[in-house]
């Protein structure tokens, strides 16, 4: 399998898929190989990295460089890495030895009498013995573990070469494998969001793939579950609505909350939602989506060169009018009334007179959700006081196996295949079309604004992908193997095969799921 190196200067976001999966193998591998009786767990993205723990203990800062070191080994030793077939017997009995409990409930309810492994062998650099160890073969790797040297050019292995690629940083109880170009910006707000997830599928033994898949059909097993999650959700809900009554109570009352996260994480059902819980604890609160303050065709920056529409970035900040979007939010935030512009996608001009929002009374609050709406060109004429920030995305905490995890990345995707369908009439060969432009924009324009939430809001149930998979499998084999998006189709189609299919009518009519299936008590489509 041939390699080419990214140049030196490359963003991380720029390395292959290939090359992040082996680093999740290799991290896994040495710390089998360097603490045969620590049982690692993890693989889950928190920026520019992966984070792990250890179960039932914390890792010191020493142990965690043992792992370093025995990555160094790994990748300088250039031990192989080949795909086999094992007998079902055989990999079962390897997954329970070592203690690779998600591994193991996985091939438990997903039986083939013959399973896909990546093989790894080699010697340690202090022992004459060779080592072989098995993983799932879940996706693509390099052929090697040497083949990581070359993200640097060098000889040496990555996270030696550079300050970044593979770095280990010690997070208690786990650390984080860093792939990061330079130093790791650590992600608090998102580390304490998984962390506390990972909790609340430890409490109900629910922490992969296949724990969900053991879930009974009959009885309340799987009803109790599914309310159990929805109950998660309602309580960070009522959370946040706490937390704006706190601060009116400290003479410092919010005004405008801003939400946004990347697509599909159920921005518009949860802004409702908050709405209502805000009403509860007595303050008027209303909805409001920044989207229809697009600039005017005449007035779009990328429309001018060509008079081109298909010119115009709707994901760029540039395309939005910011001096009116601030203007107004500053105008609300002080009581007073607005026109609020209603943009035609079809005609990319707007429709008149526009539509009046009154002025907030004094315990009125106004729930903004959008793209952008957590960039601080929108509030930036509004006293920070006033102003209460959410990050929301689905954070998945399931593991598949032991140190690969549910991307959060394949939950939107899921969630927003098939709400296109449904909704819009798009193929799933569409939404994987455009899918790769969606996450560029998401990094520009939403990301680096994470950090700068008051709160961030988990939008994940983990019984979601059971229910999509009800609606998504059969668009994705609908995808012919001459569509340019036929491989994009297939390792999507590779992710469901690992999970259960679930009836719809489980998810509740008030779950954010109803969002993007249809039929739900917040239903705008």
């Amino acid at each position: 399998m041939a390699f080419s190196p990214p140049a030196r200067g490359d963003s991380p976001y720029n390395l292959t898929p290939e090359v992040r999966r082996t680093l999740r193998f290799v991290v896994a591998i040495a710390c089998e190989i360097e603490f045969p009786d620590k049982k690692l767990t993890g693989g889950h993205t928190v920026g520019d990295g992966y984070y792990y723990e250890a179960d039932g203990c914390t890792l010191t800062e020493a142990e965690v460089k043992k792992i370093g070191d025995r990555i160094d080994n790994l990748v300088e030793g250039n031990w192989r890495i080949d795909i086999v077939k094992k007998p079902y017997a055989e990999v079962l009995k390897y997954f329970a030895d070592k203690k690779l409990t998600c591994a193991k409930q996985l091939i438990e309810t997903r039986v083939t009498p013959q399973v896909d492994c990546y093989e790894c062998k080699g010697t340690p650099n202090d022992s004459t013995e060779e080592v072989v160890c098995l993983r799932l073969a879940l996706s693509t790797l390099l052929p090697s573990t040497g083949e990581l040297q070359y993200l640097t050019g060098g000889k040496k292995s990555v996270h030696r070469k550079l300050e970044g690629y593979c770095k280990l940083v010690a997070t208690a109880p786990g650390f984080i494998a860093s792939y990061a170009e330079n130093k790791y910006d650590p992600q608090s707000a998102l580390m304490n969001s998984h962390k506390d997830h990972r909790v609340f599928g430890q409490s109900y033994n629910v922490t992969a793939v296949g724990a969900l898949n053991n879930l009974q059909q009959v009885g309340r097993t799987r009803k109790d579950y599914v309310l159990q999650c929805e109950l998660r959700q309602e309580q960070k809900l009522a959370t946040i609505a706490h937390m704006v009554k706190e601060r009116e109570t400290a003479g410092k009352p919010v005004k405008i909350i801003c939400v946004a996260g990347p697509t599909s994480s159920g921005k518009t059902t949860f802004a409702n939602k908050l709405c209502m819980y805000l009403m509860n604890l007595g303050f008027v609160a209303k909805p409001l989506t920044v989207d229809h303050y697009y600039l005017p065709l005449d007035r779009q920056p990328k429309y001018q060169a060509n008079k081109q529409r298909s010119d115009v970035d709707y994901d760029h900040i540039e395309s939005m009018d910011v001096e009116l979007v601030g203007k107004h939010l500053n105008a609300l935030a002080n009581c007073e009334s607005v026109v609020t512009p209603v943009y035609n996608m079809k005609t990319g001009y707007r429709d008149e007179p526009g539509h009046k929002i009154d002025a907030l009374p004094t315990n009125g609050i106004l729930v903004i959700e959008g793209i952008h709406a957590l960039n601080p060109l929108y509030t930036q004429a509004v006293e920070a006081s006033k102003v209460f920030k959410v990050f929301i995305s689905p954070l998945t905490a399931l593991q598949i196996d032991d140190a690969n995890c549910v991307k959060t990345t394949y939950h939107r995707l899921l969630r927003r295949m098939c709400r296109d369908y449904l909704f819009r009439g798009n193929s799933a060969s569409v939404t994987l079309k455009m899918w790769d432009n969606v996450r560029k924009g998401e990094a520009l324009w939403i990301y680096p604004h994470q950090n700068g939430a008051d709160y961030v809001m988990n939008s994940a149930a983990e019984y979601e992908i059971p229910i999509l998979k009800t609606f998504i499998e059969p668009l994705l084999r609908a995808v012919t193997p001459d569509d340019p998006n036929f491989d994009k189709a297939l390792e999507v189609l590779k992710l469901l095969d690992n999970f259960n299919t679930w009836p719809p009518d489980l998810a509740p009519p008030a779950a954010l799921l109803r969002e993007f299936i249809g039929d739900g008590a917040f239903d705008c489509h």
